[in-house]
């Protein structure tokens, strides 16, 4: 069976739905997760292998993104009441990228950036801010 290479809009499409469960996760314990395009670009950009579709993507998302989280809210960094915003960065240091094979493209950096969100604000079940009835 052939099936056809995935476009970018599928391929955004598809690292978004996998972070849906993600996000549901963190709401339940009061933080948002905003995942910018730059970020979704960003983790496309290291994970996305045609050879193998978008299932490297998901093995990302669970390997890089879901341990970051998870280790932020473990030492504190992330609490009840904060969106972590999920950028990817470019910055001119070589250091601040990861080289991926065969062709050593450079990728942009994943930025996790956290604010509190408004106080008269709070969470639904699917992690999206919604006002506080009164």
């Amino acid at each position: 069976v052939m099936f056809n290479s995935l476009g970018v809009s599928q391929l955004e499409k598809i690292c978004n739905k996998a972070m849906k469960g993600v996000k549901k996760r963190l709401a339940g314990q009061g933080i948002r997760v905003v995942l910018e395009r730059c970020g979704t670009e960003a983790i496309l950009d290291a994970s996305f292998d045609r050879n193998y579709g978008a299932r490297p993507v998901e093995r990302y998302l669970e390997h890089t993104v879901v341990t970051k989280l998870s280790r932020m809210l473990i030492s504190g960094q992330i609490h009840s009441g904060c969106t972590v915003f999920i950028e990817g960065v470019e910055v001119d240091d070589d250091k601040s990228y990861e080289f991926v094979e065969p062709n050593k493209k450079r990728i942009k950096t994943l930025t996790y950036r956290v604010e509190r969100f408004p106080a008269d604000m709070t969470l639904n079940e699917e992690g999206d801010l919604i006002p506080i009835l009164t």
